[in-house]
Parts: C-alpha cells; structure tokens; sequence
C-alpha cells in the first residue's frame, strides 16, 4: 500500500472500502482528536497551577544555574527535533 504524503491527506482507497471500514477510520479519527484535546486540557491545567517564577531570581545571583539549565534543556530539544528532521530527509 502506498504512503500518504503530508501534503496530499485524501485517502485515494477511501471510496473503495466498505461501511464498516469508513466507520472504523472515523471512530479512529475521532478519537486520535479526542485525545489530543485530553492531553491539551490537561497539560493547560497543570500550567495553570504552576508557582510564578520571579525573574529577577533567574537572571542574578542564586537563579542562573536554573536558567542555564533551561537553557540548555530548550538549545538541547530543538538539535534532537533538527538531527530527527534531518535523519526523516534522508530516509525519504
């Protein structure tokens, strides 16, 4: 079977398959949706509830190490998300 490409999201076997198979696709799709607003919500929420950070405590004296580690949390994730993009690429 044929990959789908991220452009083109139209299934070219959707009028070939039967009833139950549309409703299954559905039921799937719903609930991929369904969860993704779970996991939306319930990540909102606990932002939410979140202490407030002073900045001033992050920028001088005692805080700098936390913000260095953020720091380099977020300079960390984003070359693991280019090396993946890259990794993709040469896959295709």
């Amino acid at each position: 079977m044929s990959r789908l490409s991220l452009a083109s999201r139209h299934d070219p076997y959707w009028d070939m398959d039967g009833k139950g198979a549309k409703q299954q696709r559905l039921r799937r799709r719903l609930l991929r949706y369904v969860t993704w607003a779970l996991i939306i919500g319930i990540l909102a929420l606990t932002a939410l509830h979140l202490p407030a950070i002073d900045p001033d405590y992050l920028l001088r004296g005692e805080g700098r190490p936390v913000m260095a580690a953020g720091l380099l949390g977020i300079l960390g994730s984003a070359a693991m998300l280019a090396l993946a993009r890259i990794r993709r690429a040469a896959n295709d």
